[in-house]
């Protein structure tokens, strides 16, 4: 059995892969991804709160990533 961080690359691989054949680029394979994972957690072993808290930590980690490259003194506030 992976570990998570073994799991993580080969899911990291197979989204390189499903982004080369995919219309919408990476943003149809991010919101598929999403999606099919929600229903994936849905559909059984995920506790509703484990699920919406992990992703409410995902926007903060998405907001950091995406602005640490383009502008350093981002804000750190939820704010748009």
């Amino acid at each position: 059995m992976a570990n998570q961080d073994e799991l993580e690359r080969k899911i990291g691989e197979l989204l390189k892969q499903l982004e080369r054949e995919s219309a919408d680029g990476k943003w149809g394979v991010v919101r598929g991804f999403i999606h099919q994972a929600v229903h994936h957690a849905a559909g059984g072993g995920v506790e509703f709160c484990a699920l919406a808290s992990y992703l409410g930590e995902m926007v903060g980690h998405a907001h950091k990533l995406m602005h640490s490259e383009k502008n350093p003194k981002a804000h750190s506030d939820f704010v748009h």
